[in-house]
């Protein structure tokens, strides 16, 4: 927590450079434990086995799917023995047999191209499980600035409204005060500190879940709460193409279309075997070569139904991929304009609302004893001043929350 004296904000030039610094400061500076940045936050995170095996998942099994469809098809030993028993006994054959098959309609490959899209699909969703981790690293890491904020923002009013509260009391001592109003100005001090129990949990319950994705004690974060100023709107655009989410869909639409093309080939199987044979005949014995050849016919009926399914699924595919397109386009400009509006608002309501707090605070003093505002009033403005505070440090979360959404849409993993 930053202390500044109430003189600094009597200069509007110090107003204007000294108001935002104060709002979004870093929280933790002056408090004790090692500080903790969102960059480092990100990167313990990463750092974290879980967490790595849980994003690299998808692109572990779409390489181990890769890695089978580049092989060959299995091949095939055989070993068979004829006996025959009759004049004369004791004649056998033994055959040695090697068999491969062979793919000469080319479904093998298209099943192999599918496969390969596959994988650059799995890689992606890799990617866009990192950015979704980053992400909760993020909004974790600010939830806790946000929740130790606005505890501060309440022990500061608690205070303004406790020095009044003193003044109330010996006005009553001196009986020019009620004893109606004195209990009017405690019950708003128990107020104040209800609520500050209440913000306390909110802190404890965000810092114990930032510990949780990190592995540790945080320490204590620190940050600028009102996220950066955006680049154009045009710059956004060109990266989607380059998205983990559009990859993705593109990636599974090609792998579709491969599929589809596979299950329209109807040409057999052609399995080659090669081998020796071994006979015995009456005390003769001998060996020679052997040569097989045979087709593996699909079946119509088969051929049709996996035809049918592949280019239903392509169909799909393809449409999954433009609706895609078309509402990461529309989500990526809300969020863009969004995420401007929320950090234009948050400045100017931290500029109004926080710059002359102390002012007010003087102010509502004088007129209080120069009787120009009663009691009612008094408090009314103190709950204002809190209520302003606070709502500026909402809107500032607001805006950063947007900016989360917005670089995990595009899959950003360095903030």
């Amino acid at each position: 927590m930053l202390f500044l004296s109430r003189n600094l904000f009597k200069s509007p030039i110090l107003n204007r450079f000294f108001v935002l610094p104060v709002v979004f400061c870093p929280l933790g500076a002056q408090e004790a434990g090692q500080a903790l940045t969102e960059s480092q936050a990100v990167a313990r995170a990463l750092a974290r086995p879980e967490w790595q095996a849980l994003t690299q998942l998808p692109a572990k099994q779409t390489e181990g799917a890769a890695l089978e469809a580049r092989n060959w098809l299995s091949p095939g030993v055989a070993w068979s023995r004829e006996r025959f028993n009759g004049i004369q006994p004791d004649n056998r054959e033994d055959t040695f047999m090697l068999s491969q098959s062979f793919d000469i309609s080319g479904r093998r490959w298209a099943r192999r191209d599918a496969a390969l899209r596959r994988e650059e699909g799995g890689k992606a969703e890799s990617e866009q499980r990192v950015a979704g981790v980053v992400a909760q690293v993020r909004e974790a890491f600010y939830e806790v600035l946000v929740a130790r904020e606005r505890l501060t923002r309440l022990e500061g009013s608690i205070s303004r409204v406790g020095r009044f509260q003193e003044r109330v009391d010996r006005l009553h001592q001196a009986g020019e005060m009620s004893g109606l109003d004195r209990g009017r100005v405690r019950r708003e001090v128990e107020l104040l500190r209800g609520r500050e129990v209440v913000e306390r949990a909110r802190r404890l319950q965000a810092e114990a879940r930032l510990a949780s994705i990190l592995g540790g004690g945080p320490g204590t974060p620190q940050g600028n709460l009102l996220p950066e100023p955006l680049a154009t709107l045009e710059s956004y655009v060109a990266e989607q193409p380059n998205a983990p989410a559009t990859r993705m869909a593109q990636a599974q639409e090609a792998a579709a279309q491969a599929d589809a093309k596979a299950a329209r080939r109807w040409l057999p199987e052609l399995q080659l075997g090669l081998g020796v044979k071994r006979w015995q005949e009456a005390g003769l014995s001998g060996s020679g070569n052997v040569f097989s050849m045979g087709f593996t016919f699909p079946a119509p009926g088969r051929v049709k139904a996996a035809r049918v399914k592949g280019e239903a699924e392509a169909r799909a595919a393809s449409a999954q991929a433009r609706l895609q397109r078309e509402q990461d386009g529309a989500e990526l400009c809300a969020l863009w304009q969004s995420t401007v509006d929320l950090r234009a608002s948050a400045e100017r309501m931290a500029t109004e609302a926080l710059a002359g707090s102390d002012r007010v605070e003087i102010a509502l003093d004088a007129a209080f004893a120069a009787g120009e505002v009663d009691l009612l009033g008094r408090l009314d403005g103190a709950r204002n001043l809190l209520e302003a505070e606070l709502a500026a440090l909402d809107q500032a979360h607001a805006a950063r929350r947007t900016r989360i959404a917005l670089d995990r849409m595009l899959g950003k993993v360095n903030p």
